[in-house]
């Protein structure tokens, strides 16, 4: 199974895969109805994919979904506060270390 992530932009996507431990860059897909077709052909069934909310994403997601094992559609926010370490906030200061 692989995961893959799409950076939606106006007229294209960046696409990201990771697979067996690995991350790649896999280029850009344009996002008109063709390409995305011909892209979503080259997926497999037990893929799964993650787009960024944006406004043609509804689209997007439509062409891919019967292709691939799931789609996810995610605000890009949602999808740093799963990568990113948590920072400090006034209700959870910084520890320093050794605390």
């Amino acid at each position: 199974m692989r995961f893959i992530g799409l950076d939606v932009h106006r007229d294209f996507c960046e696409v990201a895969i990771a697979e067996d431990g690995e991350l790649r860059s896999a280029g850009r897909v344009e996002t008109s109805p063709q390409a995305l077709e011909l892209f979503a052909a080259s997926l497999g069934s037990e893929d799964e994919v993650a787009l960024e909310a944006t406004g043609v994403a509804a689209s997007i997601a439509r062409i891919i979904g019967p292709h691939v094992a799931r789609v996810l559609v995610a605000k890009g926010q949602d999808c740093r506060v799963a990568t990113e370490k948590p920072r400090p906030t006034a209700s959870t200061p910084a520890r320093s270390p050794g605390c």
